[in-house]
């Protein structure tokens, strides 16, 4: 069975959005010779899980949609337009974790792809095995944070640290559950 891996770009001190909603850091901060692990991700995922947040900003870049990969997209929007293979999902994320692992093929992966809100709810139902974290060197001071509260403790145990030229460091992480 895949394997449902996740991750985000972060700031240095914990956010994926400054306050006012600009991530021209993060894209400042990137190279355009340094692929920061997205070739391997994208080789693995045999379907993403996008918030609507995160879908809509992917489409406003010409992104949304033009997949091979179904995305399923978790929004109680129904009327958010979607292209191609992508369609909108409300309801138990469980169940849609098995309806995807029984619709693609045995080695391939399921990525959920941001936000902050999404990861978290993946964790806090134990729906995620795998975390990306690319740390990237900046301080914002305030904005979105990468988590939102999370009710028990999680062991991560490191599985890859790679850094970059341009001082991002990303940070794979396989998820443990403790109670706390």
């Amino acid at each position: 069975m895949g394997t449902v891996f996740g991750g985000m770009a972060v700031s240095l001190d914990g956010y994926i959005r400054s306050e006012n909603g600009d991530s021209s850091w993060l894209n400042d901060a990137m190279a355009k010779d340094e692929d920061y692990g997205f070739a391997a991700a994208e080789l693995r995922t045999g379907a993403y899980v996008m918030g609507a947040n995160t879908y809509r900003e992917v489409a406003g870049m010409g992104g949304g949609g033009s997949s091979a990969v179904p995305t399923h997209v978790v929004t109680h929007d129904q009327t958010l337009a979607t292209a191609g293979k992508t369609q909108l999902f409300s309801g138990d994320l469980g169940d849609l974790v098995g309806r995807i692992k029984a619709s693609i093929p045995a080695d391939k992966d399921i990525c959920v792809f941001g936000g902050g809100q999404l990861v978290t709810e993946f964790i806090e139902l134990g729906l995620l095995d795998e975390l990306g974290v690319a740390v990237v060197p900046v301080i914002l001071g305030g904005g979105v944070p990468f988590f939102g509260r999370i009710s028990r403790w999680t062991k991560l145990e490191l599985l890859e640290c790679r850094s970059y030229p341009s001082g991002i460091v990303l940070l794979n992480y396989a998820l443990r559950r403790l109670s706390a």
